[in-house]
């Protein structure tokens, strides 16, 4: 299999149990749910950086995440790429895994209670992960 091939197939995967799947099983509570997942897969492998969930988020095709903005309590990350763009023309709005991951592992590097918001700009078809401290 060449690595487009590969690349496509594991974007199916991941929209068939994310898109399809997970929301039949879990129903409305999907994104509570799989928010709270994130913040697991996150202390499995244990992400604790910027850098770790950007290559998480690389090898798990869930595209690119870029830091765009810092502040005292707040970091802001852009997340896009193919793969976002197929999630959001697909009306595939749920991020909640990814905000899940970003949480627990800022909450790592920063030692703070921290929770990541979604904002989705399908104009731009981006997602920003707002992640505030406590």
């Amino acid at each position: 299999m060449q690595n487009n091939e590969q690349s496509e197939h594991v974007y199916f995967i991941n929209q068939l149990y994310r898109d399809f799947i997970l929301p039949q099983i879990l129903g409305d509570d999907d994104d509570a749910i799989l928010y709270w997942a994130g913040k697991r897969v996150a202390r499995k492998y244990d992400l604790a950086s910027y850098e770790d969930v950007n290559s998480f988020f690389a090898t798990a095709e869930f595209g690119t995440l870029t830091k765009i903005k810092e502040k005292r309590a707040t970091i802001i990350f852009e997340l896009s790429g193919q793969t976002v763009i197929d999630r959001l023309n697909s009306d595939s709005h749920e991020f909640s895994l990814e905000a899940g991951i970003v949480a627990e592992a800022m909450q790592k590097q920063n030692g703070r209670i921290t929770e990541c918001d979604v904002n989705i700009d399908e104009k731009k078809q981006k997602v920003q992960l707002i992640a505030q401290f406590d």
